[in-house]
């Protein structure tokens, strides 16, 4: 399941927001495996649809074998449900239901493994996991379609069923649907049938066993493109407007069934491989088995491909097909077994497709989206309130990078052949964390108890200070590494094998490998002459923060001669810290010239923080720059000048019309950024222009806020309502409590304008209302916020009404202290900037 991450078009903080509570929040408990009564074997589900009235009617037939001898009783998830009957070998049977639970009993004298069939039938308006799709007065062409989405235990909202990861059964779908719709679900198409009633019914058999989660449902007007390869049906169902662009979207899909064949060791596991893509889809991505579902976000036009692609979000979901279908988490504390492998496959597949270094860039990404998160955990945790409260940035980008350095610690051949053993000898299994490192150690003879143990089990990650010198006497290079983390809250202090080399010129680096197991290390390294480079863990193996400082004549030289992009990328910013003459010419030379789009940037961004007038003026010859997203880069550097109308006058033209929907975008958020008198009405130039998934409309709205202007409120208060282009409208509810930090007299009615929204029919827009109050600090707000957490079934709602509730009631800053340190940072940074730029100018003069 991929939960929306995809392209960040948000802005930066410009102060650190206070730290929230820890993960687990009052009230969340431990949540352990269930137990289970009977073993599922099948469940033949033969529904109807009644779009028109939001309702789901139908048997499910549940074939069962006790677990144990003299089972009496079964159970069932059914929530909010009407049970009109349910039968036991097709007779009658004594039933209890709660509303939630629904108690079957199945007789006296069963036997341990003596298969009977369960049959319920039942009727339900279900509220989620299943959801029905059409047209309303503010969305009046949306089309009419029904799709399930039950991940993580929301099966139960509209099948009676076993509602948990650990148990696994086969299926079949049997539903009828109107005559003109197509219903998509797991496994092999039995029958299509033409009904004498208009009506078509469709019949679906899944022939390898699977959990509820991954049951689908998929139906409505869809257009099927067959992309069938080497013996495996692969299509994709779309509207038939989309017919053209999804062709290009998903055209990479058999590529990347070959490729997770051949890391896997395991053929693709299921009967076809269809994606379907729907409107209003609650995630990004689902990977039911054999049928995966996708935002209508997915799709993009010919503009778009310049600079975006969809494959990590279809690479997730396909890769999930093998981590997380074939082999299937036991619980929830042990999700990473899905999600961070799903993740890291991304990472692979860009490696194959891509490179080496789109690989390292997906851990340099990965990880910097993990240190954002509000808090740190265990990767592996069993305290939780709502399963969904672990989907976080330790489940995805923070496992992707632990399985990053793993390969990093066992090397490629140990690395590859255990996950395949892994795979093979746990398919059609459910699995924990220990099931994989059983799999190495059978394969390699490699205990790695102690990197689980502090890479999942305990939160955090080690934060090094490292400084080095050389000692021309004795010919050493002295290499100092503190470990700096707190550790007051369960983080250790990590044993971590890592390599140090040197470089003189442009001979090729002396490595030495090392393993830093204390707070404090000094390791000295005998060498023949004083080097030019010093890296610490070069090619970014090790997941870190690292404070290194070095001279500026060092950081030029890795900038442009370092071979790691992690390593080029770090120089960069260590020069925009440093500044002067030689610094803006080494980086003006790197967004020009150097091989990879994110050293560029990271160039560009880095010129923008020096903000002199030689880095104004090295940014606008490098608006030449041909790589859509290094000219990004430049484009939001030039946002660093604020009131500079040389800059206004080069960004007016790229906000009008660039090859790239996102430069554009950048543009107007930089146009917001200057401040400048004409700012306001570019912005409402472009604020209603149709995009890619509303970009512009999305760097109209981040410009709004840097404008601090109070004519924004009308525009953002426009964008949020219901009706409006739906990509941009939690941005917009968002915006409206950034730029009202700005006008504190304003804050009562902008909260009661936000807390409107945490009853919007979007769900997006409800969980940015809770953000945007707690970013408000709206604390009169406080009792919405729980009403909302009661009331609200999406369990991300819940979680962040739940924490923002409680970040508001603790009162970490008021909004005026926020305010005023946003003023006095940017007063000392625009100062610092012009005493550079006055240095800078008595150099040149006195040369």
């Amino acid at each position: 399941m991929s939960l929306l991450h995809g392209e960040r078009i948000g802005c930066g903080r410009l102060v650190d927001e206070p730290r929230t509570p820890p993960h687990a929040l009052p009230g969340d408990r431990a949540v352990w495996p269930r137990d289970r009564s009977v073993d599922v074997l099948h469940m033949k589900i033969d529904i109807k649809l009644d779009a028109p009235g939001k309702r789901v009617s139908g048997t499910v037939t549940h074939s069962v074998a006790p677990l144990n001898d003299g089972t009496r009783y079964v159970e069932f998830d059914a929530v909010d449900m009407a049970i009109s009957a349910v039968m036991v070998a097709k007779k009658p049977a004594p039933f209890d239901y709660d509303g939630a639970k629904l108690r079957v009993d199945l007789g006296e004298g069963r036997k341990r493994g003596q298969e009977v069939a369960v049959a319920v039938t039942f009727e339900a308006h279900p509220r989620i996991g299943m959801y029905f799709i059409g047209p309303d007065e503010a969305y009046p062409t949306k089309p009419v379609q029904v799709w399930t989405q039950c991940q993580d235990e929301d099966t139960r909202y509209w099948l009676p069923c076993f509602d948990h990861p650990s148990e696994k059964a086969t299926s079949e779908m049997i539903v009828a649907v109107p005559g003109d719709w197509y219903a998509l679900s797991n496994g092999r198409l039995l029958q299509d049938k033409k009904n004498r009633d208009g009506t078509r019914t469709f019949h679906w058999h899944q022939d390898r066993p699977h959990a509820t989660y991954l049951l689908t449902l998929a139906a409505g007007e869809l257009s099927r493109i067959d992309a069938t390869r080497d013996g495996l049906t692969i299509d994709y169902f779309v509207e038939e407007k989309d017919v053209a662009d999804a062709e290009r979207t998903f055209a990479n899909t058999p590529a990347m069934v070959a490729q997770f064949e051949k890391l896997t060791g395991m053929k693709y596991p299921w009967s076809k491989y269809s994606q379907v893509v729907v409107r209003d889809f609650v995630f990004g991505g689902m990977e039911n088995t054999s049928a995966t579902t996708m935002t209508e976000n997915i799709i993009f036009d010919r503009k778009a491909a310049v600079d975006f692609t969809s494959d990590p979000l279809i690479s997730h979901e396909l890769a999930h097909q093998w981590f997380g279908d074939l082999l299937t988490c036991r619980d929830w504390a042990h999700g990473w077994l899905n999600e961070s492998f799903a993740t890291y496959l991304e990472m692979l597949w860009d490696e194959e497709h891509l490179g080496v270094d789109m690989y390292r860039q997906g851990a340099i990404e990965n990880t910097d989206l993990y240190l954002e998160e509000r808090y740190r955990r265990p990767i592996v945790t069993n305290v939780f309130n709502e399963p969904i409260d672990l989907f976080d940035r330790h489940l995805y980008e923070k496992g992707s990078v632990v399985l990053h350095m793993l390969r990093g610690v066992l090397g490629d051949d140990q690395f590859f052949r255990s996950i395949q053993r892994y795979v093979r000898d746990n398919q059609e299994r459910s699995v924990i964390t220990q099931d994989l490192a059983n799999a190495i150690a059978a394969e390699t003879g490699r205990n790695l108890d102690w990197f689980f143990d502090q890479w999942v089990y305990r939160p955090g990650h080690p934060s090094f200070k490292v400084s080095w010198s050389w000692d021309e006497a004795s010919r050493l290079a002295t290499v100092t590494v503190k470990q700096t983390q707190k550790t007051d809250d369960g983080t250790p202090v990590f044993r971590v094998p890592l390599t140090i080399d040197f470089r003189k010129g442009r001979a090729k680096p002396i490595a030495f490998p090392v393993e830093i197991t204390q707070a404090d290390h000094t390791f000295m390294f005998p060498l023949a002459a004083k080097p030019d480079l010093c890296r610490f863990d070069p090619y970014n193996r090790v997941l870190k923060e690292v404070d290194f400082e070095k001279s500026a004549g060092e950081l030029r030289l890795q900038l442009r001669d370092d071979d790691d992009i992690a390593g080029r990328q770090f120089a960069a910013k260590g020069l925009g810290k440093k500044g002067g003459a030689e610094a803006v010419a080494a980086l003006e030379t790197a967004v020009m010239g150097d091989r990879f789009w994110a050293v560029q940037a990271a160039a560009a961004k880095a010129l923008g923080e020096i903000k002199t007038t030689a880095a104004r003026d090295a940014l606008l010859r490098c608006l030449s720059v041909r790589h859509p997203k290094a000219r990004r880069g430049v484009v939001a550097a030039l946002g660093q000048f604020r009131g500079d109308v040389d800059v206004l006058e080069a960004l007016k033209p790229i906000a009008k019309r660039d090859r790239s929907w996102f430069v554009e975008a950048e543009a107007c958020r930089s146009i917001g950024k200057l401040r400048l008198p004409g700012s306001l009405e570019l912005l409402k130039a472009h604020f209603d222009r149709p995009s890619f998934r509303q970009v512009v409309r999305g760097g109209c709205i981040d410009g709004l806020v840097e404008l601090r202007d109070a004519a924004g409120f009308e525009l953002l208060s426009k964008a949020a309502r219901y009706g409006e282009p739906f990509q941009a409208r939690p941005l917009s509810v968002g915006a409206i409590a950034r730029l009202g930090l700005f006008f504190p007299e304003r804050k009562k009615v902008l909260g009661e304008e936000i807390a409107g929204y945490l009853e919007d029919p979007d769900f997006r827009v409800r969980i940015a209302a809770t953000n945007a109050l707690k970013t408000l600090k709206d604390d009169s707000q406080v009792p919405a916020l729980e009403k909302m957490a009661a009331r609200e079934l999406d369990g991300r709602g819940v979680r962040m009404a739940r924490e923002n509730a409680l970040a508001l009631r603790k009162g970490a800053a008021t909004e005026e202290e926020v305010r005023k340190l946003r003023e006095e940072f940017e007063k000392l940074r625009d100062e610092n900037a012009k005493l550079r730029d006055r240095l800078e100018k008595l150099e040149v003069t006195r040369q």
